[in-house]
């Protein structure tokens, strides 16, 4: 009897006849052949919930989160797969209400904070996950994020390339505890070194990455008895409230001082100067962490991968002679 032909009974074809499947059957009996069970095919993804950390200032109106949004939801939208959206809030000890209700088939959660606890709990109810914009955990997700330390880096490059700033530039950033705060100082902390220029904590303040934040920063800057000749704001947002600050004080901008911010949101462009920024795929994060959530389901074993993608540099008139 033909290989072929005893796979297509194990496999269930129904075009087997029955008196060739039973005597297939019988022969294996006989060997005490046991045909592998084939794998369960995992059941059809239809729903992903998209879950951001409250007090992390994710909103649809920022227009870093809504670009990530919006290549999740295109992305989804292209493989007829529902995505909702809800905000956690790892304060009040609940779990998100999509976890909870065990009525998606993934999660995507956006949080810039270190909470490994919550992301455990979460993670504890077998619900395949991506993280964006966090650090590796030592849980079964994946990760994608930007490299938002050689984004620091290629920041502190160009601003000390500037004659205007021998010194270290000021930093305008946000609390340690956040993900890409901490990696994009560290970035810009080891172009000084290559340059040998001192770290002096007195440049670095830490703000909330908003335009108010941005602003009292700036002026907190500005107030040392000697202000910075440049300043690298870790985020556009905040860097909009420096470029405010530095107007508000009668300053030109690069020539005063030079201003340049991260993510390269649309407002960059068109900001009073244009802002130099470091541009990040905002789209490209939130599609990719969709294709990873897919695998995932469908491998819930695979081994957890890291993906950081890459951040260039986009030179303007805040920098430029």
């Amino acid at each position: 009897m033909a290989i072929g032909t005893a796979s297509a009974v194990f496999a269930d074809k129904q075009w087997v006849s029955s008196r060739v499947r039973d005597a297939v059957r019988q022969a294996a009996d006989e060997l005490g052949y046991e045909p592998r069970q084939k794998r369960p095919e995992p059941a059809p993804v239809t729903d992903i919930a998209f879950i951001s950390w409250a007090g992390e200032a994710f909103s649809p109106a920022n227009p870093y989160f809504a670009a990530v949004l919006h290549g999740a939801q295109q992305a989804c939208a292209d493989l007829g797969i529902s995505l909702h959206y809800e905000v956690a809030d790892p304060a009040r000890g609940g779990l998100p209400q999509a976890v909870e209700r065990g009525q998606v088939s993934g999660l995507l959660l956006l949080s810039y904070a270190s909470d490994s606890e919550y992301l455990r709990r979460i993670v504890e109810r077998g619900v395949p996950c991506v993280l964006l914009e966090h650090e590796p955990v030592a849980l079964p997700v994946d990760h994608v994020r930007h490299d938002d330390e050689l984004g620091g880096y290629l920041a502190g490059k160009h601003l000390l390339s500037l004659a205007k700033s021998p010194r270290m530039p000021g930093v305008i950033t946000a609390d340690e505890n956040i993900t890409p705060a901490r990696a994009r100082l560290a970035g810009f902390r080891r172009a000084l070194d290559e340059a040998n220029v001192a770290f002096d904590p007195r440049y670095v303040l830490r703000g909330t990455f908003d335009v108010a934040s941005g602003l009292r920063c700036m002026n907190a800057l500005l107030d040392l008895d000697v202000p910075p000749r440049a300043v690298f704001c870790a985020n556009d947002e905040s860097a909009l409230g420096a470029l405010e600050a530095a107007r508000a004080r009668g300053l030109d901008v690069p020539a005063d001082v030079a201003v340049m911010g991260f993510d390269d949101v649309p407002l960059a462009a068109r900001a009073e100067p244009p802002l130099t920024t470091i541009a990040t795929d905002k789209h490209l994060i939130g599609a990719q962490a969709v294709r990873h959530l897919l695998d995932r389901v469908g491998n819930p074993a695979m081994t957890s991968r890291d993906t950081r993608l890459a951040v260039r540099l986009v030179q303007r008139a805040s920098t430029r002679d």
